[in-house]
């Protein structure tokens, strides 16, 4: 399906990747893993062609449908949601007019129709033709569309919004070969967790950049890392990769040890006996053995991020900070009410729900930028509050580097423990020194995430923390997370943190927030899963407005035409039945019995599956 011979990407100059080799095979499903700025972006541009190699040959499967979604991936349309999301779907055009082409030869009465129309009607069926409207709403619910935004203009949508569309506009494609660049950007938990699943199940193939261990874990069989200018690869998930990958740099380490240890000894045996006549023809041997070593590379001894530690939390009340009977929300409009908790010391609450339920904005009552409407908060005493959310990063100053800004804030701590954090957190050492300004969106946000872990306090409370940060950083997170004694809230979209970091798990949900002690497979759950999908289908069997009317009726006709084929069939084969039933009694000797025996099991077979089959159509034109 793709194959990669010598690729180098040294975009700018700075080569990315050297001499890579990689064979993608048709139905893999690739995680393209590796830290931020290794290239992981740059190669998927260079495989759809908008970015040039600059050595080796990048080839493709001939007549390969390739789809791409960017990370800003939007849309662009004005039509309406559903008819956006369907009209990449070849597939299902073609195979509707193969059966349409088909159905006009029969009705022509043309030799060989009949045949004709019943393979495209079988094909038309096996994939999934007569169900396309159900797929479309599965997709669209499961990406968080209700069936009351089906119709709504694409263009009336934000811009995360807009990233929901293009991606199910993707999926629906059903393309040879998908390239997904961060398709999580922007899907809350709900939504992540059904991509990760649909994915899992996809026959077609696909390579996906993304720092969701979720789906990294449940989607993929197959991990490409780039690291050191190089592309590993592993089969596996991403957790078999881990293991994997520290066995590959121990083996790698060992081999690269003893080799050096005979090469020493053989440059040792040559410095001292080269010179003497009587040493000189074993010498001359021992040279050769060298030359002749394939020697192999030191292994990498920057295999792991920096340590992330935070600093002790400070002696406070049991109870840091909580909420008594509040509603919440902006103005006068509440957004969720009755929320009564304590946040506790030793408290690692996630709170989860879709977007736009009220998630930050209990996270920021909580940390008092937002007044409650009703009810109150409460403080415990010595309570040091920590806050990071995502504006915080457009809120930096320009000209400080990263290193300075974060020293200013927390002048006491040494310098090498703040490159420490901002290393754990995946910003480079280079990218420390320079000015903010000329930083992107995601290294700010490490670096505003690094200001508040230096300093100490004995509340947390992070909203999205992950955003931006590769999967080993957010392993460094956990960690860090998991050694701190004083309390965190947390909101995220990122399932494998929750089940690794939470005590406690917070629902919003309806305009009411729940909470319960420990991680529950249900927490991930949709909230009324069936609901849109359900109501699609209704305004499909009512011939609603998704539906096309005319398409209906071609489709009865079609069931029509099926069953007076069958009805034929059924004759056929129910005379080739009696046929065999005299050949049964005419049979005079066991071999002859025998295979009149079998010979009618199975004609009696395709006489029952051809009944069956007429009795669903006719059910089917009676219900519909």
């Amino acid at each position: 399906m793709l194959r990669l011979d010598a690729v180098t990407l040294a975009p700018g100059g700075e080569p990315l990747l050297l001499d890579a080799d990689w064979h993608v095979h048709p139905g893999e499903h690739v995680g393209l893993v590796g830290r931020n700025g290794t290239g992981k972006t740059t190669l998927l541009r260079a495989i759809v062609g908008e970015q040039p190699v600059d050595g080796g040959r990048i080839h493709l499967r001939p007549g390969a449908r390739i789809g791409w979604l960017p990370q800003q991936a939007v849309s662009g349309s004005t039509r309406p949601v559903w008819d956006e999301v369907s009209s990449r779907m070849g597939w299902y055009h073609a195979l509707q007019a193969e059966l349409d082409a088909a159905m006009r030869a029969a009705d022509a009465g043309q030799p060989g129709s009949d045949q004709r129309l019943a393979d495209a009607t079988e094909r038309f069926r096996a994939a999934g033709g007569y169900a396309v409207d159900e797929t479309i709403g599965t997709v669209l619910s499961g990406l968080g569309f209700g069936p009351d935004r089906w119709r709504q203009p694409c263009d009336t949508f934000s811009g995360g919004w807009q990233m929901r569309i293009a991606l199910a506009r993707l999926l629906l494609a059903q393309p040879d070969l998908a390239l997904l660049d961060e398709p999580t950007n922007h899907l809350d938990l709900e939504a992540r967790s059904w991509l990760a699943g649909y994915l899992q199940q996809v026959p077609w193939t696909f390579v996906v950049v993304s720092h969701d261990r979720w789906l990294l874990d449940r989607a993929v069989d197959r991990i490409g890392e780039i690291r050191g200018q190089q592309l590993h690869t592993y089969v596996g998930n991403f957790s078999r990769f881990v293991v994997e990958r520290e066995s590959r740099l121990s083996d790698q380490a060992n081999r690269f040890a003893r080799q050096q240890e005979e090469i020493a000894r053989l440059e040792r045996f040559i410095e001292r006996f080269g010179a003497k006549a009587t040493k000189a023809s074993q010498a001359r041997s021992r040279q050769n053995a060298l030359d002749r070593i394939e020697r192999i590379d030191a292994p990498e001894r920057l295999g792991k991020l920096p340590k992330l530690r935070l600093p002790e939390a400070p002696p406070g009340e049991l109870e840091a900070v909580g909420l008594r009977d509040a509603a919440l929300g902006w103005g006068d409009a509440v957004v969720v009410e009755g929320v009564t908790f304590d946040l506790e010391r030793g408290m690692r609450l996630a709170v989860l729900g879709p977007n736009g339920v009220g998630k930050s904005t209990l996270l920021h009552a909580l940390a008092g930028r937002l007044p409650p409407i009703r009810g109150r908060r409460r403080v415990g005493d010595r309570s040091r509050i920590g806050v990071f959310t995502q504006d915080l990063a457009q809120d930096l100053p320009g000209e400080p580097s990263g290193l300075a800004h974060v020293s200013t804030l927390a002048p006491t701590v040494p310098p090498q423990q703040i490159r420490a954090t901002l290393g754990a957190l995946g910003l480079a050492p280079d990218a420390a020194e320079r000015p903010i300004r000329e930083l992107s969106g995601g290294e700010k946000a490490r670096v505003a995430l690094a200001a508040l872990a230096v300093r100490p306090h004995n509340v947390l409370l992070l909203d999205e923390p992950t955003n931006h940060l590769d999967a080993e950083s957010v392993a460094a997170l956990v960690d860090a997370l998991h050694a701190y004694a004083g309390a965190v809230l947390l909101v995220t979209h990122d399932r494998w943190l929750v089940e690794r970091v939470a005590t406690h798990v917070g629902r919003i949900a309806h305009g009411r927030f729940t909470l319960h002690p420990g991680v529950r497979p249900d927490d991930f759950d949709p909230i009324a899963p069936a609901a849109a999908h359900d109501a699609h289908r209704r305004q499909a069997d009512d011939g609603g407005e998704h539906v096309d009317r005319k398409r209906i009726q071609r489709e009865r006709e079609r069931v029509r035409r099926r069953i007076q084929e069958l009805e034929r069939d059924i004759s056929a084969a129910e005379a080739a039945l009696a046929r065999l039933d005299e050949a049964l009694y005419a049979a005079t000797d066991f071999q002859a019995s025998r295979a009149a025996a079998q010979a009618r099991e199975a004609a009696a077979a395709r006489v029952d599956a051809l009944y069956a089959e007429w009795e669903g159509l006719e059910a089917r034109l009676v219900d519909g």
